[in-house]
């Protein structure tokens, strides 16, 4: 959904899904279908070789009653992938005068240094599971109802061995050029990641569907979710310091080498500078219910028609957080070597593997006599509570003929937020909680004109919101100290306002070849007010009485702008000789652009051209093959490049360093040969450019950041249907 309507949720700017269930009425009769896929994820011998990954799904389908007015649908999949991920980040930049001194940002000669050299080497393990149900009942043609129940698991582990050249703020660079140097102090770490993930969400959902007659109906619904994530961390860290390094940034990424191998190789050089370990539960129940009331509504009816309705949600989420550290540890990282190497990224650079056997256990035997350190202020500001209810109403009118549709009404949402957490004032830490309303008036109208048979224009003209996620909304305790002038606040914001946006669309589509063929084009234009950053400002906070530097998430005053236009084609070839009339191409292609000011840390303003994480050029392509027993498609994938504001900086100095994805292309391969009517196979051929991710930073994106590759996977399956 782009073009709202009263009828649909008002929390969404760019879009809206809906997922629609199978049920088993979808099926000419009983169903069951088994499928199964497996391959191997191609990678090279130094990151680790190739791993197996595949996926299984079953499916039923099933009618029954005096009447088959009963249905039962029933499916399961599981899934697992293996792969290994290098990566390699240089950080940010540091400038240095000609004489080697470290100097302002852009500043001294203007060659920028890598803050970095930072291998990384995952070991990444995925499984997930999935169960679901839905059970239909249709006893006659005026009502209809269904209920859903669902369960899906995931488990990720993750096994990341670090290796990190850290530039120090105390480093001079001698022999400068360009794109080279000596840097004098450099610290090199190495660094054992264990993080798993676990992650669950089971529910259960229904809704009801009643022809009360003369052109009423009443339909509703509603629906129940838990979800639980648990995700301990376990990280060791082993340095050596005051190392010497030549850097190279002439290549495509930066290259460090050690002026002394002997004894940057050394492991028994590194010793332990701490054992941490983190655990993060968060839980979260969420309940909605939908009632609706219709006259003359439907796609059958024709003439005006009216609707009313409202729903309700409740949501309710419990963050904790807990991080320990043990320092004061003996060992080296050469007593907990594994004897193996990884390949760093680029393969120039061996990454030694430790072994988290030998970890856990020297950790263990040293428990006794190391300084054990909870992270008080981590902990109380990572917990907290989070709580959301909203309410809304609609009405709204239509007028439907077999060629106009014309809907538009008023959606009314209310809002009610609040979160608890504690907070520590030097040191002590005390309960904190905040709460907040506020109600939302979201018009909107829709036209779809058929100017002819085959064509078709819409236009719609709506106002929508984009609530503000619970990490920064909540009163998450942050740490007030009152020593520093200014004192100084890190916390988030139960007073963020939404994002509200007006949206003006307008599309047209073409419909040629007798049904075999289609264009579309669309353009949009989105005016949205209180934007949401993370900056610094000075304000007053009880209990303290001078001003105080908070820096928190906080709404803009400026106008965001974005606009674009959305092209999409295809057509199937039945103009060909056989047995080319099986072929056929698609494509679509998103150009699009914005006007987006980002308040800086002091107040000044930077404007961009693009939204975050939304790339201004998106494209695919496709040839496709579907005749007889054969059926294939090749398909091409752009994206263009994007600001990834995951690591956003909105500090002046520092702002340089936001980090820009760079295109990607990716294709993948999917063919299918029917040996039979029920029983097919397949070959999947997904990723086959190995494509990865590069990101780069600057004010005109002119230096390296990071890079990590993904492997290719093949995949060979069968479905076998009954």
């Amino acid at each position: 959904v782009k073009s709202a309507t009263p009828e649909t949720s008002g929390n969404f700017i760019g879009g809206l899904v809906n997922f629609s269930t199978n049920s088993a009425f979808d099926f000419n009769g009983d169903m069951l279908s088994a499928s199964a896929k497996g391959g191997l994820a191609l990678d090279k011998e130094k990151n680790g070789g190739d791993h197996f990954g595949g996926q299984a799904t079953i499916s039923a389908a099933k009618r029954f009653g005096s009447d088959d007015q009963f249905g039962l649908y029933l499916s399961s999949t599981y899934w697992q992938r293996y792969i290994n991920v290098p990566q390699l980040e240089g950080g940010g930049r540091y400038w240095y005068t000609d004489d080697g001194i470290r100097t302002t940002t852009y500043g001294g000669n203007g060659y920028g240094v890598p803050q970095q050299r930072l291998y990384y080497n995952y070991q990444n393990k995925r499984k997930r599971f999935s169960i679901q149900g839905r059970l239909d009942w249709k006893p006659n043609s005026s009502f209809s109802a269904y209920i859903s129940a669902y369960h899906f698991y995931q488990n990720e582990n993750s096994f990341r061995n670090d290796l990190n050249a850290s530039v120090q703020g105390s480093s001079r660079v001698l022999d400068q050029t360009p794109t080279s140097g000596t840097l004098t102090n450099v610290t090199q770490n190495l660094q054992y990641v264990d993080q798993r993930w676990y992650r669950y969400v089971t529910g259960t959902y229904g809704r009801f569907d009643a022809d009360l007659g003369g052109g009423l109906r009443l339909d509703g619904g509603f629906s129940w979710s838990t979800s639980r994530v648990r995700s301990p961390e376990i990280i060791d860290y082993f340095d050596q310091k005051n190392l010497q390094y030549h850097y190279d940034t002439s290549g495509s990424f930066p290259v460090f080498t050690p002026l002394a191998p002997a004894l940057a190789d050394d492991l028994s050089r590194y010793g332990s500078s701490w054992h941490r370990e983190r655990i993060q539960h968060l839980a979260e129940n969420r309940y909605d219910a939908q009632l609706r009331l219709t006259y003359n509504s439907h796609a059958e009816d024709r003439g005006f028609g009216a609707a009313i309705g409202g729903n309700l949600l409740v949501n309710r989420q419990d963050q904790r957080f807990n991080r320990t550290m043990w320092t004061g540890l003996p060992y080296s990282a050469a007593d907990a070597w594994s004897g193996q190497f990884a390949c760093g990224f680029g393969c120039n650079t061996p990454v030694p593997l430790l072994s988290p056997e030998k970890l856990h256990d020297l950790w263990q035997a040293n428990l006794g006599t190391s300084i054990v350190t909870p992270d008080l202020s981590a902990n109380s500001g990572n917990t907290y509570k989070t709580r959301e209810d909203v309410g809304a109403a609609y009405v709204q009118a239509q007028y439907r003929s077999d060629d106009l549709y014309v809907v538009g009404g008023v959606r009314v949402e209310k809002t009610w937020t609040g979160s608890s957490s504690t907070r520590a004032v030097n040191g002590v830490y005390q309960p904190i909680s905040a709460s907040r309303d506020y109600t939302n008036i979201l018009p909107s109208a829709l036209l779809v004109w058929s100017v002819r048979p085959d064509q078709k224009l819409r236009a719609g003209l709506s106002m929508t919101l984009s609530r503000p996620n619970f990490s920064s909304s909540s009163l998450k305790g942050g740490a007030l100290d009152t020593t520093p002038s200014p004192p100084t606040l890190s916390t988030g914001n139960p007073d963020l306002k939404p994002r509200r946006a007006i949206n003006a669309d307008i599309g047209y589509d073409w419909y040629f070849s007798q049904g075999h063929g289609i264009f579309s084009i669309a353009g949009f234009y989105k005016w949205i007010r209180d934007d949401v950053f993370n900056y610094a400002a000075l304000q007053n906070v009880d209990g303290i009485s001078v001003p105080v530097l908070v820096t928190q998430p906080r709404n803009t005053d400026k106008l965001v702008r974005g606009y674009g236009v959305e092209i999409s084609a295809s057509h199937d070839f039945t103009f060909l000789p056989e047995p080319f009339d099986g072929l056929g191409a698609s494509a679509n292609l998103t150009l699009s652009r914005a006007h987006f000011p980002v308040t800086l840390s002091d107040g000044s303003t930077r404007v961009l051209s693009y939204l975050p994480e939304q790339a201004r050029r998106i494209a695919n392509a496709s040839l496709y093959y579907d005749k007889g027993k054969v059926h294939g498609r090749i398909a091409w994938n752009h994206l263009g490049k994007l600001w990834d504001d995951r690591y956003p900086n909105f500090d002046p100095a520092g702002f340089y360093s936001n980090r820009i994805q760079q295109p990607t292309d990716n294709f993948d391969l999917q063919l299918s040969y029917d040996i039979r009517s029920n029983v097919s196979v397949s070959f999947d051929a997904l990723n086959i450019s190995r494509q990865g991710f590069r990101y780069m930073i600057g004010n005109d994106a002119e230096y390296f950041q990071s890079q990590w590759a993904l492997p290719a996977q093949l995949l060979l399956g069968v479905k076998v249907k009954l």
